[in-house]
Parts: structure tokens; sequence; C-alpha cells
């Protein structure tokens, strides 16, 4: 029971001191939930980066081995007229098996994308002329060489994604070696 006595002596220090242990405790849970979300999102990035990476080299990869045969796999040069430069392109030649047509995918880095585009050849063996804005985007880059490497019996592609991190990788032709 509250008495005269008891009353006058309640203290709002005690009060004051669970209130500010309580606002203290959870300033340090929003700033600890905050700094994990950052580092997730920072995982998260490179997970989907290095995912990215790896889808990419891998349907180049077998896009390649699909169709390693001899003389089916080979760099051209397309002038840009555009940008006044000669953009390397792998080419991979297929013939369909019931009709004999001719097809070519041309796969090539151009305006911060590597993109593929596919075309039937005209009887004389040759594309039609295209422009290179006319590609799928496969994947967001910074760059995108390749060469033929040891005796053309190997290709070798680097890939630089669009964060500047660099991953490479080497397909060796069974056609060619």
């Amino acid at each position: 029971m509250l008495t005269k006595s008891n009353v006058s002596s309640f203290s709002l220090i005690p009060v004051l001191f669970v209130l500010t242990l309580f606002l203290l405790l959870s300033a340090l849970s929003i700033s600890v939930i905050l700094a994990g979300s950052t580092v997730y999102e920072k995982i998260s990035d490179n997970m989907d980066n290095n995912y990215d990476r790896r889808v990419t080299f891998s349907y180049l990869t077998t896009k390649i081995r699909q169709n390693d045969s001899a003389g089916s796999i080979y760099i051209e040069e397309k002038y840009d007229e555009i940008n006044k430069v000669n953009v390397n392109m792998i080419a991979i030649k297929e013939v369909d098996q019931f009709f004999g047509d001719e097809y070519v995918t041309y796969i090539y880095y151009y305006e911060g994308y590597i993109r593929e585009l596919f075309f039937e050849l005209e009887s004389d063996g040759k594309t039609v002329d295209f422009e290179l804005d006319w590609g799928d985007e496969i994947i967001k880059a910074e760059g995108f060489e390749f060469q033929f490497g040891d005796s053309n019996n190997k290709i070798e592609m680097k890939l630089t994604d669009s964060e500047g991190k660099i991953q490479s990788t080497n397909v060796f032709l069974r056609s060619r070696g």
C-alpha cells in the first residue's frame, strides 16, 4: 500500500537508468543489423558476379565444343564504322544435318557487352552485312579478349567484368590437335 512516506522516497534515477540502458541496447542492436545487411549485400553481389562469369564461360565453352570440327571455329574481324575500330569475333560455323544449310555464330565484345549473333551463310559462304549492335547481349562486361594459343589447338579467353575483375579460361580444341 502506498503511504505518504513511500511516495516521497520515489526517485527518477532508477527509471532513467533503465530507459537509458534500453535505448543503448536498441541503438547497438540496430547498428549490428545495419552492418550485417551491408556485409550480406557485398557477399551477395560477389556471388552474383562470380555466377555470371562462370555461366558465361560455361556457355561459351559449350558452344565451342559442340561445333568443334575441322575449320568450323575461327576468328574474324569486322570494322566498326561508328567507333572506327576493328572488332574481333569468334566465328563458329555449323552445318544443318538434314538440309545442309550453313550457319555461323559470332561471339564478340561490343559497347560494354559480350554479344552473340547467329546468321545463315549465303551460298558463297559469306554472311549478310550486319551491324555489331544487332547481337544479343550475353553479359555486361568491361572487356572480353580471346586468341588462339599453342599451335591453334586452344582458345584463350579473358573476361573483365563490370567491377574490373579478370577471369580467364582455355578451351582446348580436339579438331586441331
